[in-house]
């Protein structure tokens, strides 16, 4: 089992640690149709992690502290994004799936569009 770290080589182009736009390291989950979890810490002091779980590349579930969902696709823009990593075969602990959720494409474009960039670890 290759797990973290086959998906952070890949996604980092070979190195331990790289800088990548967070929407590219979205898109690089969902076109490698990954399942896992994507755990997003932030700048900000906080013990809560952004949380993003994955099935075939879709985003099913996503949770920041409380919040759930869209919310948290509603507060991502007021974070500095710190790093990221992502744990194959994880999934969400929760029984229901977040279905207030847009089509994972259309999350990678509203991510685009606020230009975050994340550390991959």
């Amino acid at each position: 089992m290759l797990g973290v770290f086959a998906v952070l080589l890949i996604s980092s182009g070979g190195r331990m640690a790289a800088e990548k736009l967070f929407a590219d390291l979205i898109q690089d989950i969902y076109e490698g149709k990954k399942t896992g979890a994507l755990y997003v810490s932030t700048v900000e002091a906080s013990e809560d992690l952004f949380r993003l779980y994955f099935k075939s590349g879709e985003i099913y579930h996503m949770r920041y502290g409380s919040a759930s969902g869209s919310d948290c696709l509603d507060i991502v823009e007021y974070y500095t994004l710190h790093s990221a990593t992502f744990f194959t075969e994880v999934r969400a602990p929760e029984r229901i799936p977040s279905m207030d959720l847009p089509p994972t494409k259309i999350i990678i474009a509203l991510l685009r569009g606020l230009n975050k960039k994340v550390m991959i670890r």
